[in-house]
């Protein structure tokens, strides 16, 4: 695991960490985003934030990597309003959110984290293989941009 925290353009905050395609990494996971959380101030976000990462990571290890070889990124960057979170592995099959029945035993996974959070979506990464699952929560109210 190895973290590099760059400066983002416009007085944001970026961060990025990969992991190997391995699901005793979602823990790491977690705690990464808890540390950054709490080293922007955003302690407030911290336990539906660490849900959310850690579904889209196990997603990304399930249905977008092939083996443990494989790596996934995850990028977490700030503006003056937003934070936001993104899950990249190396298939460029997009997600897609499927309503699951009462004895199903998996597949609730993006409805729990669109419930979650504020938005979500996916993209293809530019040039390459691979694609970058997101969710974004703002961090201003409405009533303090009028």
């Amino acid at each position: 695991m190895a973290g590099v925290e760059a400066p983002a353009e416009a007085g944001g905050r970026f961060f990025q960490v990969a992991f190997a395609a391995d699901v005793a990494h979602v823990a790491s996971v977690r705690c990464a985003v808890r540390e950054l959380l709490g080293a922007w101030g955003l302690e407030s976000f911290a336990d539906v934030a660490l849900l959310a990462a850690g579904e889209l990571m196990a997603n990304a290890i399930q249905h977008g990597c092939g083996n443990n070889d494989e790596t996934v990124t995850v990028s977490a960057w700030c503006t003056a309003d937003e934070l936001l979170i993104g899950v990249g592995d190396p298939s460029s099959v997009q997600p897609r959110r499927r309503f699951a029945g009462e004895r199903d035993e998996s597949g609730r996974g993006l409805e729990l984290v669109a419930a979650m959070v504020d938005r979500w979506g996916s993209e293809l990464a530019p040039g390459r293989h691979g694609k970058r699952v997101w969710i974004a929560f703002r961090t201003t109210s409405k009533e303090a941009e009028a």
